[in-house]
């Protein structure tokens, strides 16, 4: 039997919270993990998977960031330059 590995956004999960029951429906909405109440991102999978297949990023600190929250982290980062 293989390990399940869930990643959590770090910016919009930092707790962790995964409750699959909760998550809305593909027809619905593509954000995979995404929760209905409260928008926590989580990842079923491998961070290389996340990364290379779902818009996922590890940032400068490594932090695990989702896609929709990766847009900030990006902007920020810029921003530092």
């Amino acid at each position: 039997m293989a390990n399940r590995k869930f990643i959590f956004c770090d910016i919009c999960n930092p707790q962790g919270v995964r409750i699959p029951e909760q998550r809305r429906a593909s027809k619905r909405d593509v954000r995979e993990g995404r929760r209905v109440t409260d928008g926590r991102m989580w990842f079923d999978g491998k961070i290389d998977e996340a990364v290379a297949n779902h818009g996922w990023l590890v940032s400068k600190e490594g932090q695990h960031v989702c896609p929709y929250c990766r847009s900030r982290v990006e902007e920020a980062e810029q921003g530092s330059d």
